[in-house]
């Protein structure tokens, strides 16, 4: 007897990768009887993205899932991921360390000029530079850490002298 071979009747030939039995694809098996993988270059219904290799840090990673901020995976672009979208944790929203200095205020900070040099109004540790915060600074005679006058140093930091 002589039968017709094609691919979907559930015989695997030589020519075939696969034979599922059917010509539906997405069930690991295309309908051209070819193995479907991660990586194919074919999205799959199971699979988020498939750019036709398995690098991770394209946009695509090598399970097939999409790449992104927030993901909680470190990716090209990125310096931190923590697994959220949330500014003042250490990693921004764009997934960029957040630190003293950086020019963007976190909560944890009074000010952030974007440097970490003091006598500039904001310390090098984002605190605010003021007359009586007890840290002489450069435009200041003294400072004794009060807003008191007639104790030697004047609520406007500048040596008071008797006489």
């Amino acid at each position: 007897t002589c039968v017709v071979e094609f691919c979907g009747d559930g015989v695997q030939q030589a020519s075939e990768e696969c034979d599922d039995g059917n010509t539906v694809s997405n069930d690991g098996c295309s309908s051209t009887c070819i193995v479907e993988v991660c990586g194919d270059g074919v999205k799959q219904a199971s699979e988020e993205c498939d750019d036709g290799n398995a690098v991770s840090n394209d946009g695509c990673s090598a399970a097939c899932v999409v790449e992104f901020c927030g993901d909680g995976t470190i990716n090209n672009g990125e310096t931190c991921d923590d697994g959220n979208a949330l500014n003042n944790d250490g990693c921004s929203s764009t997934c960029v360390v957040e630190f003293c200095g950086d020019g963007v205020q976190q909560a944890s900070e009074e000010c952030d000029d974007g440097n970490t040099v003091s006598n500039d109004g904001c310390s090098s540790t984002c605190i605010v530079e003021v007359c009586g915060d007890g840290v002489k600074q450069a435009s200041e005679e003294c400072d004794d850490g009060n807003a008191v006058s007639n104790d030697g140093c004047s609520a406007a930091c500048v040596v008071e002298f008797c006489g």
